[in-house]
């Protein structure tokens, strides 16, 4: 007899996205094809200096980038004042010229994204599966074919914010499109893990970066 079923779908790794302007995604191609570049990876293509989002060309990009950590943070209830962008970079592949990024985390950061400019759809990202576990299962019945690898481009004007310590990569720009894309990462502000129940946990306070003051959860309900 044919029974009622529900999937639960047991340590999912979530990740969230997010739709730029097009206004926003047009100014800001057009300030990233006039950036200077560095080559800092072997195969991975050039970048600039890890400090983008300090420069006042990007201001407007920024506050929007903000905006939706904000938003994400407002929903999730995470434990902090606030979390702040405290790292960002442009990456640069040129096209056909076969550059990529191999696996890779963020570390020291909570939250990482990759906003994408350019429509590069066969250079995408690689997110690999972190239950590796998987791979080492010694019995299948699936023909043995484990799909461990999320191919995923935002499209232009995408943004995707995931875990920091999820790995990923790029394929190499084999295409006629020139891959631009901005990666940032963000870090607790403030009280951090103050605790609940009037029983804190490690609550530590953290300054350093340009201090953006707690996030007023009112403005997000």
């Amino acid at each position: 007899m044919k029974q009622k079923v529900e999937e639960l779908p047991l340590f999912p790794v979530r990740t969230w996205q997010f739709r730029a302007p097009k206004s926003l995604t047009d100014s800001v191609e057009l300030k990233v094809r006039e950036e200077k570049y560095k080559c800092y990876n072997t195969d991975g293509g050039v970048g600039t200096c890890d400090d983008i989002h300090q420069n006042p060309d990007y201001e407007d990009l920024f506050e929007w980038f903000q905006s939706c950590v904000d938003t994400l943070h407002a929903k999730e209830c995470w434990n902090c004042d606030r979390l702040v962008i405290n790292k960002a970079w442009v990456n640069r592949s040129d096209a056909k010229s076969g550059d990529r990024h191999q696996p890779h985390r963020h570390p020291m950061s909570f939250l990482s994204g990759i906003f994408y400019i350019t429509e590069a759809f066969d250079a995408p990202t690689v997110f690999l599966d972190p239950l590796d576990k998987r791979e080492w299962a010694g019995f299948h019945l699936d023909g043995g074919i484990i799909d461990n690898k999320v191919f995923y481009h935002g499209g232009r004007g995408g943004l995707i914010l995931f875990p920091s310590w999820l790995v990923h990569a790029t394929v190499e720009n084999d295409s006629d499109v020139d891959r631009y894309s901005i990666a940032l990462n963000t870090f607790p502000q403030g009280e951090v893990n103050s605790g609940g129940w009037e029983r804190p946990m490690a609550k530590v306070k953290v300054e350093g970066w340009k201090d953006l003051g707690a996030l007023n959860l009112g403005e997000y309900q």
